[in-house]
């Protein structure tokens, strides 16, 4: 295979996983916001502690992919940028045009913060509810409980702060 043929292929490949990585950031986006509420009111609307007791973590798990998935976009436009459009001469580039863009960058921020912060506003209203539900269907001191949801979701923030960078920014 010649250098060129390579890199058409390299190229190729990563737009395909990058294609595929939106792809499922729609998916999780509408996991998030349609089904997770919807399955929160079931919970609640049939009294199932335990629905609503593993529904804040079900949440954690959707948020930590939604992570996974957007780190995998800019990894991949990362490489893109860095090794394969430098070999494209006397053409303008998409991720070298994105980068010369702040604005487009900008929205991939907010768009980055604003997911998270709605899961998160959801994971804290689901946490509560989920410890009054678990207090009401097995009375006694479940304290225990709201520790174990605080400390998911400062766990949670730790890797998104942490992650910040990577999954908002190729440079």
């Amino acid at each position: 295979m010649s250098a060129d043929e390579f890199m058409k292929q390299q190229y190729l490949t990563l737009r395909d996983e990058i294609r595929a990585s939106k792809a499922r950031v729609f998916m999780l986006l509408v996991l998030g916001t349609l089904f997770v509420p919807a399955v929160f009111f079931a919970a609640q609307l049939f009294e199932s502690a335990f629905a609503s007791a593993a529904l804040p973590f079900v949440l954690l798990v959707l948020m930590l992919a939604f992570i996974m998935e957007q780190n995998s976009i800019l990894r991949a436009g990362k490489y893109l940028k860095d090794h394969v459009e430098p070999h494209i001469d006397g053409q303008v580039s998409w991720e070298s045009w994105l980068e010369s863009n702040h604005k487009l960058r900008d929205m991939d921020r907010y768009f980055f913060a604003s997911f998270l912060l709605v899961f998160l506003l959801f994971y804290a209203i689901g946490a509560s509810l989920a410890v009054v539900s678990i207090h009401k269907y097995w009375p006694g001191d479940h304290w225990y409980t709201a520790i174990g949801y605080v400390v998911g979701g400062l766990w949670f923030i730790v890797v998104w702060l942490r992650h910040w960078h990577s999954c908002t920014s190729t440079d």
